[in-house]
């Protein structure tokens, strides 16, 4: 059921909900003005029938305006200066038009910038003449005497950092809306993130804590209810990361692998794939495997409420480091397998504890998740051995596998590689430092599922209450965890189109072309190059699982 998260726990357990309800308002000003000399150019054109609506030949049909009576004459001679007069007006008329739209080729509007400016200053400076000047620099003499005006304003500005490259003064444009709001939201910030130009503090006392935009949505709503103003909508928020040069970035990494080093490691894991096709019986364009046979899982950290998001806030230009761990909230966590065709395997989360749970919890779990209890929720050799288990159950068919995985500790546990290979499973591992480019989960997968946990987490709380008003016992939060897995991992499947995403990453193939990676520029991988290997021999297989596990 996809809106299973959204069913009330059980009653018996301590939970309450307070009602909360917010409002978001917004207006909308249009204005226009018409310029007068426009409606006496309209008033003339009529008169002088210098447009005409109509496009007919019939000249009985057609009315002339009615003439001034200045303009009235019984003599024919009167009539015929008139005409001429008109026909010169006309003329005259048609050369001012065209003149004028040349001249508005010309003279198109230009942003100055500070230092053109200044130089446009200092030419008057020299030759005390506004127009002279204007005419050098190509502005109007309006602009420069503007300028002249704001002299002291604009040296002040191009001190600044990155002052002359400015086009506008500090104060112009729209008005904040909510300043007290703006002010105090920018000062919360400041205490978790220190100024990255301050250089009075010592370096224990500078903070570095991750700020999402979550977070920053949160306390903004907070600090407008005790302002009593109306919650801002999400685009102020945006706005304001703009107005106090911030914005989003992902966290650094440490230790990256250079370049040239992972796509040599990229090279080797894909050819020890294909050479593994080749051990087995052939059933189709990919050797011994159909889409159906491979398989990528991984894991990673959940929290119940917490915000899911890969960026924070961070001042612009500067390095997006963090104090101890990017995601230390960690309330379990969720083991996801992906199949090229076919998804038999249900997310697995791994919560905290000994297992020592009623049979009355266990009941309310959903059904579409297997749930594993360790000491610290995290996969150790015990809960890996638990999943493989469960991966055999629905997946050992007598065929070859391809089983994908990432250089993980528990992963490459010799007793859990043993156990597959009886099973005729190859482990294929994904070199250290390559899997934000060659895992499929981590490009691919975990964030679509991730965005869906958190609105489906977000359609619970609209549900019943808000989250600062959520009491849960620890059961309670389990039930409801393992409901927002579920209805996730439904909407992730429906999200995700698997049997492309296994071939854009070349986990599987339809032929022998040469592979390009979209996660990994620059990487082609040929497979003309692979070298064959004796059919079902088994010291092969040993040696290239060992050449695999060495490069991680």
């Amino acid at each position: 059921m996809d809106e299973q998260h959204l069913a009330p726990l059980s009653a018996d357990e301590d939970s309450r909900f307070d009602g909360y309800s917010s409002s978001d308002d917004a207006s909308v000003e249009v204005t226009s003005t018409i310029d007068e000399c426009e409606n006496e150019l309209v008033r003339l054109s009529t008169y002088l029938q210098l447009e005409s609506e109509f496009d007919n030949d019939d000249d009985q049909a057609f009315e002339w305006p009615e003439s001034p009576p200045t303009l009235l004459s019984s003599s024919s001679s009167d009539i015929e200066e008139l005409a001429d007069s008109q026909q010169v007006v006309l003329s005259i008329t048609s050369f001012n038009n065209g003149d004028a739209q040349e001249k508005s080729k010309k003279c198109k509007r230009r942003q100055w910038s500070i230092i053109e400016k200044l130089d446009a200053i200092a030419l008057f400076d020299k030759n005390q003449s506004k127009r002279k000047t204007a005419n050098e620099k190509g502005c109007t003499p309006a602009q420069l005497r503007n300028w002249i005006h704001n002299k002291e304003n604009l040296l002040k500005m191009y001190k600044n950092k990155k002052g002359g490259k400015r086009k506008r003064l500090e104060g112009g444009g729209k008005k904040v809306v909510y300043a007290d709001l703006d002010s105090r939201l920018f000062t919360w910030y400041r205490s978790r993130r220190t100024d990255p130009n301050d250089q009075s503090r010592a370096a224990p006392d500078i903070q570095r804590e991750r700020v999402t935009l979550r977070h920053l949505e949160k306390e903004g709503r907070r600090i407008a209810k005790e302002l009593n103003h109306s919650s801002p909508v999400s685009s102020w928020y945006l706005r304001f990361l703009k107005r106090n040069g911030l914005s989003l970035q992902r966290p650094k990494r440490q230790d990256k692998v250079p370049l040239d080093e992972v796509h040599r490691l990229a090279n080797s894991f894909y050819m020890f794939n294909r050479r593994a096709s080749s051990w087995s019986i052939r059933r189709g364009p990919m050797g011994a495997f159909i889409p159906e046979d491979i398989c990528n899982m991984d894991e990673s950290p959940l929290a119940l409420f917490g915000d899911q998001a890969k960026r924070s806030v961070n001042d612009i230009g500067t390095s997006n480091e963090i104090n101890g761990y990017i995601s230390n909230k960690r309330f379990c966590t969720v083991l996801l397998t992906v199949f090229g065709k076919n998804q038999r395997m249900k997310p697995v989360v791994l919560f905290k504890g000994k297992g020592n749970i009623g049979v009355n919890e266990r009941e309310q779990y959903s059904k579409d998740v297997h749930v594993i209890f360790t000491p610290k929720a995290v996969i150790n050799g015990q809960s890996m051995d638990t999943y493989i288990n469960k991966w055999l159950e629905k997946v050992h068919d007598g065929h070859p596998k391809l089983f994908i995985a990432d250089s993980a500790n528990s992963h490459l546990k010799p007793e859990i590689i043993q156990k597959l290979r009886k099973k005729n499973v190859v482990v294929s591992i994904i070199p250290k430092g390559c899997t934000q480019y060659l895992q499929l989960l981590d490009t691919a997968v975990f964030s679509v599922f991730k965005n869906h946990y958190q609105a489906a987490a977000d359609e619970y709380i609209d549900c019943y209450s808000s989250r600062s008003k959520i009491k849960l016992t620890a059961k309670q939060q389990r039930i409801l965890c393992t409901r927002l897995i579920s209805t996730a991992w439904i909407r992730t499947q429906k999200s995700i189109d698997f049997e492309r995403a296994f071939l854009d990453i070349g986990y599987t193939w339809v032929d022998e072309s040469p592979v390009s990676i979209r996660t990994l520029k620059g990487f082609i991988f040929d497979p003309s190059t692979v070298t064959s290997s004796t059919f079902n021999d088994d010291e092969n297989e040993e040696k290239e699982e060992y050449n695999a596990k060495k490069t991680t």
